[in-house]
């Protein structure tokens, strides 16, 4: 019994020495810290009230499908789902995370108003707007109301709404010096809305 007892032991003992040795504990059994997350998501870049300023601005109507379903128009009444035009998500997010941009800077900041400007929010058709952030993403899908979405991004004041925006997160970028992130993020903007023409500035205006 008391062989048994001391045998049973050697085992908790022997690792007991190894995780008291520095040696042993840094050959054997590493410490692996884990990196807290900071990527970026869509909610970091949307403010809480974007949907109530999207209505203030854009009173009683949205755009909405027409009989066809392939185009959209403005209807006054229409119950439409408040909308970013440069989406938060798939224009934006990306580059942030690719260029390991922190968050809560004064960058941050300004960047998050620029996009919940009234300038960039509008009223579209709940279905054309799922669509939209699908097609933002990326262009080759096939989403339902895919038209419809296509054509609310070829709309003149959908489209100066984007060159407003596109203004301003240019002049966020400039004021806190963050190289290259204007063209990164109108490369991903162009799939949506061709007409946004790089500047000759975006790549090198800092050196």
């Amino acid at each position: 019994m008391r062989l048994f007892a001391f045998t049973s032991v050697l085992p908790a003992i022997a690792l007991f020495i190894l995780l008291s040795s520095d040696q042993a504990f840094g050959a054997a059994v590493p410490i692996v810290r884990r990196a807290s997350s900071s990527k970026w998501t869509a909610g970091d870049l949307k403010t809480s009230n974007y949907r109530k300023t999207a209505i203030q601005h854009n009173p009683a109507g949205s755009y909405m499908p027409t009989a066809g379903g392939s185009k959209v128009a403005w209807q006054k009444n229409g119950k439409g789902d408040a909308e970013h035009v440069i989406e938060p998500g798939s224009h934006i997010k990306p580059v942030l995370n690719s260029m390991k941009i922190p968050k809560n800077s004064g960058f941050h900041k300004d960047l998050k108003s620029a996009l919940n400007h009234p300038d960039n929010l509008s009223m579209l058709h709940p279905g054309a707007n799922k669509a939209k952030a699908q097609l933002t993403a990326d262009p080759r899908r096939n989403p339902k109301n895919k038209a419809a979405a296509n054509h609310y991004m070829q709309q003149r004041p959908i489209q100066h709404k984007a060159s407003a925006t596109m203004n301003r997160i240019e002049s966020a970028a400039k004021k806190h010096r963050i190289k290259n992130f204007v063209a990164k993020v109108k490369a991903n903007v162009k799939k949506a809305f061709p007409h946004i023409k790089r500047s000759e500035l975006d790549e090198d205006y800092f050196e």
